[in-house]
């Protein structure tokens, strides 16, 4: 669809979304804190944007979700440590951004 400029806050206020679709469009900037009260979205596709920043912590408030899309942007740092406490996410696709790997030895 081509959109641009930042994902607005307003997505925020529609705390019933169950699937948001934003792919392959020209979004930028960092994602709106307003989207952690998306407690019923289990879809989530922000592929192939220009959103930048670090992987927001407010994901481990998404818990329902399911499928988590973020590739191809400019995400920096590192996953946030409470995106693993996601129980229902079955695929998410992180890679192609500014990541830091981390291992752990143990």
């Amino acid at each position: 669809m081509t959109l641009t400029d930042r994902i607005p806050q307003d997505f925020g206020n529609v705390i019933f979304l169950h699937s948001l679709a934003l792919g392959s469009n020209n979004f930028l900037g960092n994602l709106p804190q307003q989207m952690a009260s998306l407690h019923c979205l289990k879809f989530l596709n922000l592929k192939f944007q220009q959103i930048h920043g670090e992987v927001p912590s407010w994901f481990r408030f998404l818990f329902q979700i399911q499928f988590l899309n973020i590739m191809n942007n400019s995400f920096t740092g590192s996953l946030p440590p409470s995106l693993s406490n996601a129980s229902r996410l079955e695929t998410s696709e992180i890679y192609v951004n500014l990541l830091q790997e981390i291992f752990r030895n143990k």
